[in-house]
């Protein structure tokens, strides 16, 4: 049995930083578990966060290039999936097979259909454009489909994400109610327009909305168009009561896909971490996202 834990590494200032994480550090609750066994430095890019891998045993996964680089933990007999538990793991499907996964509507309901029965601690509310099992659900059904990968849904830690837990994020300032999204689309890839937001502030006073590095906004119907991924960390000012529209530089996250083309999206409480170079151009971010050989794998 492999289990892969994840500490994050954040730098909020506007200076490249060495981070260290020094040895013995808990990589989760619960008697008897791991501790890292050695000291390990990072350089964190301004403003970003990075999330850096460990095995059970408490060594750094190195040379981690992709999603189907993080080794999992397999569970057959579990029913749910508690999307806030730090730990890299499969719910396999058994009744179907990576080579059935050729994107028709059947294997498709099928990842969803299970997803939305197994993924918990997600608030999913169409008219708010909020999401999350869509994205995962995606995520694994391509995993599912490239060579050496199990069949099943993988936990957020096993496709390189984490929850965003910033107060100004857009996504929690969405659930919270302060904003709404009163637009949220998909349109083209790597450029400055590729997604467009129209906030509404719901207070009476500014309202600073984050839109961190890595977050993702996942397609709201399951079409086989891609996904998309924020590039770089934004902010705006929204004055009290006001609805603003702006641009937001995204990258398309399935290289294998078709680009969104005017694609109602949701916002989604899941950021991707950045690999190291993920966020360098287009071809990076697929590079992190599909691997070596994701191209061929249907959405």
């Amino acid at each position: 049995m492999t289990l892969c834990f994840r500490i994050i590494l954040a730098n909020p200032t506007p200076h490249r930083r060495e981070m260290t994480i020094p040895l013995g550090v808990s990589l989760g609750g619960g008697h008897g578990r791991a501790t890292t066994q050695e000291e390990v430095r990072i350089d964190v890019e301004p403003y970003s966060r990075i999330g850096v891998l460990f095995d059970n045993n408490g060594f750094k996964i190195r040379d981690v290039r992709s999603i189907d680089d993080i080794r999992v933990d397999e569970i057959e007999e579990i029913e749910i999936m508690d999307i806030g538990q730090n730990e890299s793991s499969i719910r396999i499907i058994d009744d179907i097979n990576a080579c059935d996964l050729d994107g028709s509507k059947r294997t498709r309901d099928v990842f969803r259909n299970n997803g939305l029965s197994a993924y918990t601690g997600i608030q999913l509310d169409e008219g708010r454009r909020m999401g999350g099992v869509m994205l995962l659900s995606q995520l694994s059904y391509l995993r599912s489909q490239r060579v050496g990968q199990k069949v099943g849904l993988y936990s957020p830690v096993a496709l390189n994400l984490r929850i965003c837990d910033s107060p100004d994020s857009i996504y929690n300032l969405v659930q919270n109610g302060n904003v709404s999204l009163t637009s949220c689309v998909g349109n083209g890839f790597d450029s400055d327009g590729a997604l467009q937001l129209s906030v509404q502030n719901n207070t009476d006073r500014d309202l600073r909305v984050r839109i961190p590095q890595g977050a993702m906004f996942e397609q709201a119907q399951w079409n086989g168009k891609q996904n998309l991924v924020v590039t770089n960390e934004e902010f705006i000012i929204v004055g009290p009561a006001q609805n603003q529209t702006f641009p937001l530089h995204a990258s398309c996250a399935n290289g294998s896909a078709q680009a969104p083309s005017g694609d109602v999206m949701n916002v989604t409480p899941f950021i991707f971490n950045n690999l190291g170079d993920t966020f360098q151009n287009q071809d990076s971010v697929w590079q992190s996202f599909d691997g070596e050989g994701g191209r061929s794998a249907r959405l």
